[in-house]
């Protein structure tokens, strides 16, 4: 396992003479949160969850009291009452199979949907205040600070997996490398960042349909949510 400041000794040694210094310590902070940031962002490969109360009859639930800043998506909903997961579904689905004044029909909910970017909405609607959900959520890899000094706010900083380590320094290397206009050697670090990122994708994508996590625009049956009025 590697750390930050372990992973940026590396790029400082790859790009620098030691004796000609281009690039300062918060230049390298700011590549290495860059970094993190487009793997989270393209591989959604960072997933956790919250705990979310849903209220009595209503279809949807404000999540931006409970969403972080670093959160990117919703990706699945654990019905805690059911011990199951919900499956994805669209208003126009509903709308279609069953029909209108879906909104105000009880049961225990199997499906769910974002509108906009922090309502989630749940169907059927829940008949008591006390029927929580795990809301699961893809997000932004920590990141780090330079906390006063490159040494002191890097080493302490969360343990970075072996194959991410590589990724983030080709990364680091295509940025650092461009603002030197070095074009050439930048690009092809980016070619190895993304050949990097589509294998860890893929795993990511293959590892969520293992678990059988339902995911936003997943196609599901919509069979048994109801009879049409």
């Amino acid at each position: 396992m590697d750390s930050a400041q372990i992973i940026i000794d590396s790029v400082r040694v790859r790009l620098e003479d030691p004796n000609k210094r281009f690039f300062n310590d918060e230049d390298m902070v700011i590549s290495y949160n860059d970094a993190i940031d487009e793997i989270s962002e393209i591989s959604e490969i960072n997933e956790t969850y919250i705990t979310v109360q849903r209220r009595k009859n209503a279809p949807y639930s404000d999540l931006r009291a409970f969403l972080p800043p670093d959160a990117l998506r919703v990706t699945a909903v654990w019905n805690i009452g059911t011990n199951k997961w919900m499956h994805p579904v669209t208003v126009d689905e509903l709308d279609n199979q069953v029909g209108r004044l879906w909104e105000n029909r009880p049961d225990k909910s199997r499906w769910w949907w974002m509108r906009g970017l922090f309502y989630l909405g749940t169907y059927p609607v829940v008949t008591t205040d006390n029927d929580p959900m795990q809301v699961w959520f893809s997000a932004l890899l920590p990141h780090v600070e330079q906390d006063g000094g490159l040494i002191t706010g890097l080493t302490t900083s969360a343990p970075i997996p072996p194959d991410f380590g590589q990724m983030i320094e080709n990364y680091m290397m295509y940025t650092l490398l461009a603002q030197r206009k070095e074009t050439k050697k930048s690009l092809m670090h980016w070619q190895e960042f993304s050949a990097d990122i589509e294998i860890l994708t893929e795993l990511a994508e293959n590892r969520m349909r293992r678990d059988k996590v339902p995911r936003m625009g997943a196609r599901r049956t919509v069979s048994g949510m109801g009879v049409r009025r």
